[in-house]
């Protein structure tokens, strides 16, 4: 049990650190996000609207991760 806390703790840091976003990516995912309407029924239903079908998929992943 020790050895897989050990083997956890040099993991998670190393996850962490490869998932870096630069700042241009972040400029990327903004425009992409800026594109999608999302709004939700009162049943919590997500109705995502979008200029094109890549921005729809966005917006779906998007309201799937909240």
């Amino acid at each position: 049990m020790k050895r897989l806390y050990i083997i956890i703790c040099f993991l998670i840091p190393a996850m962490v650190w490869g998932q870096r976003v630069t700042p241009i990516e972040a400029q990327a995912w903004k425009q992409q996000a800026d594109q999608v309407t999302i709004v939700r029924d009162n049943y919590g239903i997500p109705h995502i609207y979008g200029n094109t079908d890549a921005d729809a998929v966005f917006g779906l992943l998007y309201a799937q991760c909240e």
